[in-house]
């Protein structure tokens, strides 16, 4: 017990010896620190105050992009009670039997493609081939048809360009005059004439004949000529005046032109002579168109079309 109460009254006094010398060593320290503030001189006044200068401006980095956001994951949708589960239904395997078949299905279907389209180049071919000769048919036609024109105006063409007669004693000369409208000149040239005195006109079926043998002659272009002149005598002038007889002449012409290939050509005419006066020394006579015997090829080959 008296060992506590001693322990206890030493560790008092040793607090008690320990704030009395913190507060001695504070005292000395502060009059130390006055001490010094009274010896140390004054200090200089401060410098006026100086402008401030602004700083110079910073370079600001350039803007940096943000990142884009990351995307965003579905969730993945897991099998529910109410959405149905997916089934793969695995088929058996094939017998070497049905593969065959199958196999032969395929071939036989190829083959028939690859005949389909070799018939298919025939038709085009085919085509191809009548288009073309339709075009080189037609192309032909065109150029035999622009032949044919130009042949039809430069070619001979000769026709009645009139009738002329004078009295000469007891015979009348009844001629007739032949021209020729083409570019080119005749070639083959062959007329023949005859007359008649009958009493009546002529049948439907009257034959013109030509007892004469033809004259020879050649025709140029763009000519004239009086050929194939008949001699009628005076009395039967005198009769046609009377109407006891009608008189009538006609002729034929054939000639080929100066193209090859072309076919003959020829021209007909048939006349009746209307005769007016007093024979010998007054009359006169007027041709006029009779029948069907004023023609040329191209009317038979209109006439046969």
């Amino acid at each position: 017990m008296l060992r506590a109460f001693c322990a206890c009254l030493a560790l008092v006094m040793a607090l008690t010896l320990g704030s009395t010398g913190d507060s001695d060593a504070q005292s000395r320290s502060r009059r130390h620190q006055r001490h010094q503030q009274q010896t140390q001189p004054e200090p200089p006044p401060p410098p006026p105050p100086q402008p401030e200068t602004p700083p110079p401006p910073v370079p600001q980095p350039a803007p940096v992009p943000a990142p884009p956001p990351p995307p965003v994951q579905q969730p993945i949708p897991y099998p529910t009670e109410q959405s149905p589960l997916p089934v793969k239904i695995m088929e058996a395997p094939k017998s070497d039997a049905e593969l065959a078949a199958e196999q032969k299905d395929r071939d036989d279907r190829a083959a028939l493609t690859e005949r389909l389209t070799i018939y298919a180049g025939l038709l085009i071919a085919v085509g191809l081939f009548l288009a073309l000769a339709f075009a080189l048919r037609a192309v032909r036609r065109s150029a035999v048809a622009a032949e044919r024109n130009m042949t039809a105006v430069r070619r001979a063409f000769v026709y009645i360009g009139s009738m002329t007669w004078d009295a000469a004693g007891a015979n009348v000369k009844v001629g007739p005059v032949w021209a020729n409208s083409g570019t080119t000149p005749t070639r083959s040239l062959r007329i023949s004439t005859n007359w008649k005195a009958s009493h009546g006109e002529l049948p439907p079926d009257f034959t013109y004949t030509y007892p004469r043998p033809p004259e020879r002659l050649l025709l140029g272009s763009n000519a004239r000529t009086e050929a194939g002149s008949m001699l009628i005598p005076m009395r039967d002038i005198q009769a046609a005046i009377e109407d006891r007889v009608q008189l009538y002449v006609w002729g034929r012409a054939t000639y080929e032109d100066v193209f090859d290939g072309t076919e003959p050509h020829f021209v007909e005419f048939c006349h009746r002579i209307e005769a007016k006066g007093t024979a010998p020394n007054d009359i006169a006579l007027t041709f006029v168109h009779y029948g069907h015997h004023n023609r040329s090829e191209q009317d038979s080959q209109r006439s046969a079309a």
